[in-house]
């Protein structure tokens, strides 16, 4: 019974490898990297593996897979205070960076789960309203 749950929420491989993709190509966009053109189509291909996916449910979990990576790649410097001033050990402070990156990938899960209605609502054309998902899931404080 736990394992057909767990198939019902996962979304696969593939998906999951294009939800990874795009977090990579946007944390790229950030400075250190400073690739910012890739900020363009970064999101490209999570929004494919999202109209890809089955399931509402298992673009959520795809959006939320993406927003923990981009959050974790993009805020590992916040790990520099609480190592060099606190003494904590680096491992504890990378964890608890994970924690709080986990919590704020959040928002991209809302993002993609209702992306992914719309989707299947209205097709393809749903894809251009996908800014304003974001935009508005952002400015309604999820993000």
């Amino acid at each position: 019974m736990a394992l057909d749950f767990v198939k019902r929420i996962l979304p696969s491989w593939k998906n999951a490898a294009l939800a990874l993709l795009a977090a990579g190509l946007l944390i790229l966009a950030f400075p250190d990297f400073e690739y910012w053109f890739l900020a363009w189509f970064a999101l490209v291909p999570l929004m494919w593996a999202v109209e890809r996916e089955a399931s509402i449910r298992r673009s959520f979990v795809l959006g939320w897979l993406f927003g923990t990576a981009f959050f974790f790649g993009t805020c590992w410097w916040l790990t520099y205070a609480p190592i060099h001033y606190a003494a904590f050990p680096w491992p504890l402070a990378y964890f608890l960076i994970l924690i709080v990156s986990i919590g704020a990938g959040v928002f991209p899960a809302i993002f993609a789960a209702v992306l992914s209605a719309l989707l299947k609502r209205f097709g393809s054309w749903a894809v251009l309203a996908a800014p304003f998902i974001w935009v508005l899931a952002s400015f309604c404080g999820i993000g």
